[in-house]
């Protein structure tokens, strides 16, 4: 019924319409303008992720500089440390990913990683020591390389799990606000 009506009325001339309104070089600038800041950029997580992970790297950079970079992979004997690295770096490709169940998993299992490094390196620790050991020199040196290499591995695996954690989790938390 309303269409019918519709076709019945007369159309508009266009001598009835407003005459166009010049439009100010300022006014099509502030349009721009307007359009640019309110509509979010495409490429914002992406410059995000860069700024903050590069600052990351620059951290590993001076870790570098100062010869501290490859010390944990030296003194791990079980591999633990490359194992979580690599665990590490899955974690960031899923925060680009925004695959934030992922990320959950590899921050919470980079913390379970740090604890299994810390018992391997007590059992290897513990492993060479024997009463029968401290009668020479020779078997005393034994005794504290073993304890260095069990305690370096501890202790290394335990700090690179828990930096990639907590690098994980400022990723997630900075950018979309998430908890690992």
């Amino acid at each position: 019924m309303f269409a019918a009506l519709a076709k019945l009325r007369p159309a508009p001339a266009a001598t009835d319409l407003p005459p166009a309104l010049p439009v100010s070089p300022a006014r099509i600038q502030q349009e721009r303008l307007v359009r640019a800041f309110t509509a979010p950029a495409a490429n914002a997580y992406i410059a995000r992720f860069a700024v903050l992970n590069l600052i990351g790297a620059a951290l590993v950079l001076a870790a570098w500089v100062e010869g501290l970079l490859y010390r944990p992979y030296v003194a791990d004997s079980s591999g633990m440390c490359w194992l979580i690295t690599i665990l590490f770096g899955w974690g960031l490709i899923c925060v680009l990913r925004k695959d934030w169940q992922s990320v959950r998993w590899a921050g919470n299992a980079l913390v379970y990683l740090g604890m299994v490094g810390t018992v391997l390196g007590l059992i290897i620790t513990v492993s060479d020591l024997s009463a029968d050991k401290g009668q020479s020199f020779e078997d005393f040196k034994a005794v504290v390389t073993s304890i260095y290499i069990g305690s370096a591995t501890a202790l290394y695996t335990n700090l690179l799990a828990c930096v990639g954690y907590l690098w994980l989790g400022t990723n997630a938390h900075l950018l979309a606000r998430q908890e690992v």
